[in-house]
């Protein structure tokens, strides 16, 4: 049987390091700017402007769309081309791809089957933002006369 070529304990080391500090610092920013971000855009969505368009015209727009598509971007970056060496090699993982424990290879149909898993998940996603482009119109329009103005003097 053969194994994908893994990664050396120095290398998993330096990897796990830089994704913790990483982690640390999404961590640390969600808590204190995304999050707080959100809460004060989803309490008064009239107060913040994108480009030039208030925040309350597309809300629906913010999450029918915007969400899955960012959430399709940064999967299809990781699994597309994983997904699409797999399916030229005939074999998963590719080899290319280094791992970090001993992993026997997979050829035929479970590579073919793998590899098609890594290809359609960020495309269902993708699917998902293109069914939301077709509900906005559907959504009900907030109602500009009930927002407090008020709350945008901050």
């Amino acid at each position: 049987m053969e194994y994908a070529k893994e990664y050396t304990k120095k290398e998993v080391i330096i990897r796990l390091s830089l994704f913790a500090s990483l982690g640390f610092v999404a961590i640390v920013a969600n808590s204190y700017w995304f999050q707080p971000m959100v809460e004060d855009f989803g309490n008064r969505p009239h107060c913040y402007e994108f480009w030039g368009f208030n925040g309350a015209d597309y809300v629906w727009h913010i999450l029918f769309i915007g969400l899955p598509l960012s959430l399709f971007i940064i999967v299809g970056i990781a699994m597309f081309p994983l997904g699409i060496k797999g399916i030229k090699e005939g074999r998963f993982p590719p080899r290319s791809v280094k791992v970090y424990k001993r992993t026997a290879i997979k050829t035929g149909a479970i590579a073919y089957f793998k590899s098609v898993i890594c290809i359609l998940s960020p495309t269902v996603v993708l699917i998902l933002s293109i069914w939301g482009y077709t509900q906005v119109s559907d959504m009900p329009p907030i109602d500009k006369q009930k927002l407090d103005y008020s709350l945008c003097q901050n």
